[in-house]
């Protein structure tokens, strides 16, 4: 016996083919990006891991995780790109393209996935991904400071980005 379909498992049915497009789409498009930023690279230096040395300045990398974790969500954890091949560190410089990528997770938001790239061909470069996150109040207000703070940073590298081209310099002189 066939069941019998209603007008709301149709529009789910669509809802859910719309969603797994966009969700296509928004992976096609962050491949591209991943892979016109791999064949970017330089041979010489894939990227360069921004960490506490004081090569980069005073407490560069655990500055900018308190700061996050100040502005955004205590509990934050922080991670390197997956796709990115350089040593453990959630702040990633990239010198071939002057780019610079800051990545973690916040796992109260259900463990969502974040990740800001200070260059994207949008100008916005605050990413998320995350299954099954409930839009409440309070997870609507860590989702506003995450892409506050995602501005305000984005402000703040730009600003060094001549010290970031001056850094990279430096680190092929010495290799």
């Amino acid at each position: 016996m066939a069941k019998i379909r209603t007008n709301d498992d149709i529009t789910r049915d669509m809802l859910a083919k719309i969603r797994s497009i966009n969700e296509s789409e928004h992976i096609i498009g962050q491949s591209r990006l991943l892979t016109e930023e791999k064949e970017n690279k330089s041979e010489k230096t894939d990227a360069i891991a921004i960490t506490d040395d004081p090569t980069f300045g005073e407490n560069v990398l655990t500055n900018q995780i308190q700061q996050f974790r100040t502005s955004v969500e205590g509990g934050a954890q922080f991670s390197k790109p997956e796709e990115v091949e350089v040593s453990e560190s959630p702040l990633i410089y990239i010198p071939r393209t002057g780019n610079l990528v800051f990545s973690g997770i916040i796992p109260c938001l259900n463990n969502l996935k974040w990740q800001f790239v200070l260059k994207t061909n949008t100008g916005n470069g605050c990413f998320i991904w995350s299954d099954g996150l409930i839009l409440n109040k309070d997870n609507m207000q860590i989702l506003n400071k995450l892409y506050g703070f995602y501005e305000n940073w984005k402000e703040q590298w730009q600003m060094e980005a001549s010290d970031l081209e001056k850094l990279a310099a430096h680190i092929h002189e010495n290799e």
